[in-house]
C-alpha cells in the first residue's frame, strides 16, 4: 500500500485521484480549503485544511502537521491545486492582487510544499504536477494563469535537476470537465476572445472533454503502471499526447 498527498483534493482531478488511490487501498492526505464530503469518513483519508493563496498560513499548516507528513512516508505527491483567477480578462484590467493570488496558488505554494516534503527523511519517489500548455502557448485573456503555469514549469525543471532521485512528472491535463474549465469557457467575457470562443464551441463536441475520473485514471496509469517510461523528469508534456501514444501501441499490439 502506498501513501500519497494530493493538493486540491476537494474537487475535480484532485478528488478523482484521491478516490482512485483509496480504492487501491492507499493512504491519502488531502490538502484543500474544504474537506470532500464523500471521503470524509474514509479510514484511509486524512484531511488537512489549507488556503494555498495565503503562503504565511500554508507555512503554519505545514509546520503544525510535520509529524503527520513525516509519519506518512509519502510515495507520491500530487501538486494539483490550481485557480485561473477571473480569466479570460484583458491583461490591463487584471489587478495586481489577482495575479499574486493565482501565482501563489499555482506556483509558490508548491515551492513551500516541495521544500518541506523533500527535506523529510523519506522523500517521495514521484512528484506529479498539474501543468498547462497555457504556460507555453500564450492566449489573450490568460495573463495570471499563463504566468503561474510558466513559473510552475520552471520550478519543476529546476527541482528535477537538483533532486535527481525524485521523478517530476509535469503533465498538461488538457480539456477536463471541471469547474476550472467551465469558469473559463462560460465566462461572461468569452465572446471578447476568439480563441476562447472557439474553445467553448469545441467543448460541445462529443469526446473533446474527458471527465475528471478518466483523467485521474490516465495519470495513475502513466505514473504508477507505466512507471513514467514516456516521460523525462521535470519536462512538460501534454497528457493527450501520451494517451494517444498508448492507444496506438495497444492497436499495433493486436
Amino acid at each position: 500500500m502506498a501513501s500519497v498527498l494530493i493538493s486540491g483534493a476537494s474537487e475535480g482531478i484532485g478528488l478523482a485521484l484521491a478516490t482512485l488511490h483509496l480504492q487501491q487501498g492507499d493512504t491519502v492526505i488531502g490538502l484543500a480549503r474544504h474537506c470532500p464530503e464523500r471521503l470524509a469518513q474514509h479510514d484511509g483519508f486524512i484531511f488537512i485544511k489549507a488556503d494555498l493563496s495565503c503562503l504565511a498560513q500554508l507555512e503554519q499548516v505545514i509546520d503544525s502537521h510535520q509529524e503527520v507528513l513525516t509519519d506518512a512516508a509519502l510515495d507520491t505527491v500530487y501538486l494539483n491545486a490550481g485557480i485561473t483567477g477571473n480569466a479570460p480578462e484583458l491583461a490591463s484590467k487584471v489587478a495586481h492582487d489577482e495575479v499574486t493570488k493565482v501565482i501563489n496558488v499555482n506556483a509558490l505554494a508548491n515551492k513551500l510544499l516541495l521544500d518541506a516534503l523533500l527535506a523529510m527523511p523519506h522523500r517521495p519517489q514521484h512528484v506529479v504536477v498539474s501543468g498547462s500548455i497555457a504556460g507555453r502557448r500564450y492566449r489573450a485573456g490568460m495573463l495570471a494563469y499563463s504566468m503561474s503555469k510558466a513559473a510552475l514549469e520552471a520550478l519543476c525543471g529546476v527541482y528535477a535537476q537538483e533532486y535527481p532521485d525524485v521523478f517530476f512528472a509535469v503533465l498538461g491535463m488538457c480539456n477536463v470537465d471541471t469547474r476550472l474549465s467551465h469558469n473559463i469557457v462560460n465566462h461572461p467575457n468569452v465572446e471578447l476572445f476568439p480563441d476562447h470562443l472557439r474553445l467553448q464551441q469545441r467543448f460541445q463536441m462529443p469526446g473533446y472533454v474527458v471527465s475528471a475520473a478518466e483523467r485521474a485514471e490516465d495519470v495513475y496509469r502513466i505514473v504508477h503502471l507505466e512507471h513514467c517510461q514516456q516521460l523525462i523528469s521535470g519536462e512538460f508534456v501534454e497528457i493527450r499526447a501520451l494517451t494517444k501514444a498508448s492507444n496506438k501501441h495497444l492497436v499495433s499490439a493486436y
